[in-house]
């Protein structure tokens, strides 16, 4: 027969392993939201005017011809920090079906637009032998890239106005 102390070690190593688990999803949590920068401290007048000589031409050659407009879906920002955030979400971070938008032209002058105008944001990193791997397996433009490059159009144009 089992002794009384057997039976305790499997709970009490389940509890273990389970606090453990939740403690490391808590930290990654908080880190995450230590990481977001806020955009408050930019330069709005500087990013605004990158965006009109650099970033505005490459948005539009990325969608080639087909009006943000025709993506029905409206996206909205408050202010210049907001619209900021949302810009490098979109711009950087990769959804389902849109891998490459952070290698693009418009993405490089972005990085630099922030990197260069807002004090402490560190910028994004793009690994250059990750690049070079994914540039000989170009992702196609597709849809959903259109769909976030129509997005970006109307969160910059959005920022043109209000900052």
């Amino acid at each position: 027969m089992y002794s009384m102390h057997e039976h305790r070690t499997l709970p009490d190593a389940l509890l273990f392993v389970l606090s453990v688990f939740f403690r490391k999803i808590f930290i990654l949590q908080l880190v995450g939201l230590v990481l977001t920068y806020n955009f408050t401290d930019c330069d709005f007048e500087k990013i605004r005017k990158k965006y009109q000589e650099v970033i505005y031409q490459a948005l539009e050659k990325y969608m080639n011809g087909i009006k943000s407009t025709e993506f029905n879906n409206p996206i909205y920002c408050e202010d210049p920090p907001d619209c900021l955030t949302k810009i490098e979400r979109i711009t950087f971070y990769p959804t389902h079906g849109c891998t490459s938008l952070a290698k693009e032209i418009f993405a490089i002058g972005t990085n630099a637009a922030l990197t260069l105008q807002c004090p402490g944001y560190s910028g994004m990193q793009i690994n250059n032998t990750q690049a070079k791997k994914k540039r000989k397996k170009r992702e196609v433009t597709t849809n959903k890239c259109r769909k976030q490059v129509a997005y970006l159009i109307e969160l910059w144009r959005r920022f043109s106005r209000i900052s």
